[in-house]
């Protein structure tokens, strides 16, 4: 199947899922969505080759990424009707009428989505019917993103059930300030390997990089900017102990 016609199916998914936001007016709903329009577009890459034990197989791991991902952010956001702080700040700026906004930011994430399932597009035209050794690695690298990522929320749910400090420190978030960020992109890393059994597969690559410029720039920023304004300067002591995405422990820093 075409990269244009899979983007026409997430377009109508978009549809859909802004129909959802309107009905629980919950624009959260949409991260349940992302987490769907990737697994989605990914197994409409790979199923639209014949199926062979790697398309199986790998299409399980992108499953059980995909799975895990929107039950927690389904269980733990959109069924305690929680909105996102990060939606009620980006739509206080528009100045048009907020429906119509989040109807344009859902398509938008629906090109997003498109671009970083890449990787699955050229997986699936790589026609190969086992396992390689990029594919073993990636698979290694992508279990180790979700058992962090898994750990990351676990320990932000435990802290946010018995808060033990202004800022959750517990476990890996005492060496990032967004450990979940991190292991999310590792877990598309492990993805983008599989791509490059095909000979034009480097293109997937921009998967990561799209995935980590959004994390850094926007997400993660968006994010933080609302952590100062609820907790104040104990958030800023920890920016400046505490690396934003890579975990590679406590930063040293001049005061």
């Amino acid at each position: 199947m075409s990269i244009f016609t899979v983007w026409l199916v997430l377009v109508i998914y978009m549809c859909l899922v802004w129909c959802l936001y309107r009905y629980l007016k919950n624009p959260a709903v949409v991260d349940v969505a992302w987490a769907g329009a990737l697994t989605l577009s990914g197994l409409i890459f790979l199923f639209s080759h014949p199926v062979t034990l790697r398309t199986v197989i790998l299409s399980t791991v992108l499953i059980l990424w995909g799975s895990r991902l929107g039950i927690y952010l389904w269980y733990t956001r959109v069924r305690l009707g929680l909105v996102d702080k990060r939606y009620l700040t980006l739509s206080d700026g528009w100045k048009i009428a907020k429906p119509l906004g989040f109807f344009l930011n859902f398509q938008l994430q629906a090109v997003l989505a498109l671009l970083i399932s890449l990787p699955w597009y050229f997986t699936g035209k790589a026609h190969l019917s086992a396992l390689t050794l990029l594919d073993y690695l990636g698979i290694l690298i992508a279990l180790v993103g979700l058992v962090g990522e898994t750990l990351a929320d676990q320990q932000l749910q435990n802290y946010k059930k018995n808060p033990n400090g202004p800022v959750c420190r517990a476990g890996l978030w005492q060496y990032s300030r967004h450990p979940n960020y991190f292991f999310e992109w590792l877990i598309w890393c492990g993805f983008s390997l599989f791509a490059l059994t095909s000979w034009s597969g480097f293109i997937g690559l921009i998967s990561p990089l799209i995935l980590y410029l959004l994390m850094t720039k926007i997400t993660g920023p968006m994010t933080e900017e609302g952590s100062i304004k609820s907790r104040g300067q104990a958030y800023l002591d920890y920016q400046k102990t505490t690396p934003m995405f890579f975990p590679v422990g406590w930063v040293v820093t001049q005061h």
